[in-house]
């Protein structure tokens, strides 16, 4: 599925909106509407989870004018080993998967959002999807997610 036919697929307050079905305020910063860009790479809070969760992977990010282009320059970062490579696209799906979840936990069930709880989340579901590769990691879920920050020095 590519990204365009995706923005016109979920249910954003933007979208919801434009049907008369709620108000379109950002659900993490009730401050912009909320699109698919703004909720995955403008809103503050959002910025700030793909920025924890680059350094501690050892990268910087730059800001994208969309999340396609943001994907893109992502996806565009090399990386010296196989395994790297692979948990860093590994990590995009799941920062945006994360992030759209938390989003509809808050909306439909109220709950409180956290920083802290959402990185920790994202480092453990990359950590449990490295199980899923067929180039084995010799390191268990709770290694990989424990020391996340060292990642670029275990996965070569």
């Amino acid at each position: 599925m590519d990204l365009p036919k995706l923005k016109s697929l979920l249910n954003t307050k933007e979208l919801l909106y434009k049907l008369q079905e709620s108000q379109n305020v950002c659900t993490f910063c009730s401050t912009h509407s909320e699109d698919l860009d703004h909720v995955l790479i403008d809103c503050s809070f959002s910025w700030k989870v793909w920025c924890a969760i680059a350094n501690d992977l050892g990268q910087q990010l730059s800001r994208q004018p969309t999340f396609k282009q943001f994907y893109e320059v992502w996806i565009a970062i090399p990386w010296r080993y196989k395994r790297l490579k692979n948990l860093w696209i590994s990590t995009v799906f799941t920062v945006a998967w994360r992030l759209w979840m938390v989003r509809n936990e808050i909306i439909f069930q109220q709950k409180e959002l956290s920083l802290v709880e959402v990185c920790h989340s994202i480092k453990w579901k990359v950590a449990l999807w490295t199980k899923a590769w067929k180039q084995p990691v010799p390191y268990t879920v709770e290694d990989v997610a424990r020391n996340f920050s060292s990642i670029p020095v275990l996965f070569h």
